[in-house]
């Protein structure tokens, strides 16, 4: 089962990580130094950035799971309050969700080995959903399938507890998807002051570049440079502290 908490990047997209970081690099040198051998200061920290990047990715798939999971929740709840039972639930909402999220969304994927282990593999769906849930480390996903597992052993109401289980765990995963596009917005805006700075060196290097000049021929100039890329860096690293939420 797909665990969210943990992403490797493939060969390709490695490749074009550290194209993309030598590139950006080799961009930022020549435009803040003049010379591209300053490039070379951004080895120590490739890791690091890599580390940022796969973070990045890792929220991405699990904001993308919680909105998919969502709408199987009420697919589900439709499905069993009707009598069906669970594997016929999750067998149904398939086709629906392809449609919505195409055959390679990240839960879609999930579900499809979940409902052939079920189905063809006659495993216990409780014991699948469950792996499937603590795999994924995600509250909601992991507090409905408990309802599910208790109902489903004690002889529950399980259309009431499923349809009430349902309608909070969607409830807390619209607020946090309200939030998370409130906390994506702060984020392009401190994006923007992050490329500011570089957009004004540029500007000047186009416009004014006797100006400009002693940044790049004095001491004084370089040593102001170091100053502005790595204040401009402990912005960005500060705001992304910021606008950081957890539910």
């Amino acid at each position: 089962m797909l665990e969210l908490d943990k992403y490797e990047f493939a060969r390709h997209e490695k490749y074009i990580f550290y194209c993309a970081s030598a590139a950006a690099a080799a961009v930022a040198s020549y435009l803040y130094y003049k010379n591209i051998i300053f490039a070379l200061l951004i080895l120590p920290f490739i890791k690091r950035i890599e580390g940022y990047v796969t973070n990045s990715i890792i929220e991405k798939r699990r904001m993308d799971y919680l909105v998919q999971f969502k709408d199987l929740l009420f697919m589900i709840a439709t499905s069993v309050g009707a009598g069906r039972s669970m594997k016929d639930a999750i067998g149904e909402s398939i086709p629906t969700l392809e449609q919505i999220y195409g055959e390679k969304g990240i839960l879609i994927v999930e579900i499809k080995k979940v409902f052939e282990r079920i189905d063809v593999g006659r495993e216990n769906d409780v014991a699948v959903l469950y792996e499937m849930a603590l795999a994924s480390k995600l509250e909601d996903v992991i507090d409905y399938v408990t309802v599910y597992s208790i109902c489903k052993t004690t002889g529950a109401n399980l259309i009431l507890a499923l349809n009430r289980a349902a309608s909070i765990i969607m409830d807390k995963i619209t607020i946090e998807r309200e939030i998370e596009e409130l906390v994506i917005r702060k984020k392009k805006e401190g994006i923007v002051i992050f490329v500011m700075p570089t957009l004004v060196v540029l500007f000047l290097n186009m416009c004014a570049p006797d100006y400009i000049d002693p940044l790049y021929t004095t001491l004084q100039g370089r040593i102001v440079m170091t100053i502005v890329i790595v204040g401009n860096i402990a912005v960005y690293g500060i705001i992304q502290k910021i606008v950081r939420v957890e539910i």
